[in-house]
């Protein structure tokens, strides 16, 4: 049987045109352009989105980098001016002022924050095609700027050796006066705050607290030359202020020899060189440590219980007495604050040149040391005691009331109390022995905060120290 084509114009109309249809859906010349359309349009927005997305965030750093170098440059204490306006001047320099939404401050006495709230944002060019017209977001920078209260006691020898020459020929007293005006210069730069204040503590054979801080803690007075309280072993058994008034007067009066170019006579210091308390100002401190004359004896663990009493906060009531009398300024009323105050640093530093000697006083001849027992010297024994040294181990118009050793006792019990409250100690050993070198460095809370100087080394420890208190302050 013959197959034959039939032509395709005898064949029926619907059989045709399913047929037609059928080869149509068979056929795959075209397909891939469509495809291909699909695909640019896909890659197109893709594209279109990374460009709106990276015109966004490039706006949102310059807005975010424009916040935080306003907030950081607006919490700084020492910005006096209105922080607002500081970092509303920010964006409008930046041309950034429509982004910025809102400023909050917040001050306090040693600390200030600042929040900057922004809305960064970008018109679309494609994401508009998918319905957002806008990409932004909410930011918020936050700078906070907390600076430590420091209190300094600096506890200094004017001892009668100190008049002699360093390593170079300079006197050791010149040498401290420039070194310790160094260390005022550090911590007190020309943009300062009132949050640390120093009170320097001279100290030769004791310490002078003053006649007007003698006379508030109870002291009577039986001579005008100067008004050291004669502490007892007894008073290093605490930290805060000594019972002045349970306590005898330190007569008037030299054991060592003197150089009246540089010292003025007395085993206490006068009034001129007694201690200076809780300042922040750095003119003061400098005018004080340039004005400073050497005494006699090395009584440096007087020198140091006294620093530390004037760092504990049962002190305070003295600091209020004396902000009302105008010796303090007000702003310091509220020193020293409490051991374990979170924004506070307690310091002392000590500078000696020597070792703690015994403690000698006079006396009448075969009697009581004169200021006890109802013993006072006579015009005639006072005119005595204003002219002669009471030297000489057989001298019977002296007494000897307690040995180097018990006074070294004494002065570790204070460094010891001192370090269990908190209290950061740097001790500075200035052309001493090798046995005043001990004494320093195991006083020091640590062998790092112990520094033994020979002439200009004495400028480069103050230096360390002022720069070590800095950084502790920062990061406390």
């Amino acid at each position: 049987m013959t197959n034959r084509r039939v032509p395709a114009h005898t064949v029926p109309r619907p059989r045709r045109a399913a047929r037609e249809l059928a080869r149509f859906r068979r056929a795959e010349g075209g397909s891939m352009i469509v495809f291909g359309l699909f695909v640019f349009v896909a890659i197109l927005l893709v594209a279109g989105l990374a460009v709106d997305f990276m015109r966004y965030e490039n706006t949102r750093m310059r807005v975010q980098a424009t916040a935080d170098r306003a907030t950081l440059a607006a919490a700084t204490l020492r910005e006096a001016g209105d922080r607002q306006a500081l970092v509303e001047d920010y964006f409008a320099a930046a041309g950034l002022s429509h982004f910025l939404t809102g400023v909050e401050i917040t001050d306090a006495d040693n600390s200030a924050q600042v929040t900057v709230r922004t809305r960064p944002a970008a018109n679309t060019l494609f994401m508009r095609m998918v319905g957002t017209d806008q990409l932004s977001s909410v930011e918020v920078s936050t700078a906070r700027e907390d600076v430590t209260n420091v209190e300094i006691a600096l506890v200094l020898d004017i001892s009668g050796s100190m008049r002699w020459g360093d390593n170079i020929a300079i006197p050791r007293i010149t040498r401290l006066r420039s070194a310790a005006r160094g260390f005022i210069d550090q911590i007190f730069p020309d943009d300062h705050l009132d949050t640390t204040t120093i009170s320097i503590v001279p100290y030769a054979g004791t310490v002078n607290p003053g006649q007007e801080v003698f006379e508030l803690l109870g002291g009577t007075a039986w001579h005008s030359y100067s008004h050291c309280p004669d502490l007892p072993r007894s008073a290093f058994d605490t930290t805060g202020l000594p019972d002045v008034a349970s306590m005898p007067q330190a007569a008037h009066f030299m054991h060592w020899p003197i150089d009246w170019e540089t010292m003025d006579w007395g085993w206490c210091p006068n009034e001129n060189n007694s201690i200076l308390y809780h300042s922040s100002d750095p003119d003061e401190l400098k005018q004080f440590l340039t004005d400073m004359r050497l005494h006699d004896g090395t009584g440096t663990h007087y020198g140091m219980r006294w620093g530390v009493s004037l760092l504990d906060p049962s002190s305070r009531w003295m600091t209020e007495a004396l902000a009302q009398s105008g010796t303090v300024a007000g702003m310091h009323a509220n020193r020293p604050v409490e051991w374990d105050d979170p924004d506070s640093m307690k310091v002392v530093v000590l500078m000696t040149d020597g070792m703690i000697t015994d403690q000698f006083r006079p006396r009448r001849a075969n009697s009581s040391i004169f200021g006890r027992n109802g013993v006072y010297p006579t015009t005639s024994e006072q005119d005595t005691l204003n002219t002669q040294h009471i030297l000489g181990p057989n001298n019977d118009q002296r007494q000897r009331i307690t040995t180097r050793n018990q006074n070294l006792q004494d002065f570790f019990r204070a460094c010891d109390l001192a370090k269990g409250n908190g209290v950061i100690i740097y001790t500075i050993a200035f052309e001493t022995n090798p046995q005043g070198q001990a004494e320093m460095r195991d006083c020091a809370t640590s062998p790092a905060h112990f520094f033994n100087a020979i002439g200009l080394d004495l400028d480069s420890a103050f230096s360390a120290i002022a720069t070590s208190i800095q950084a502790l302050r920062l990061t406390q």
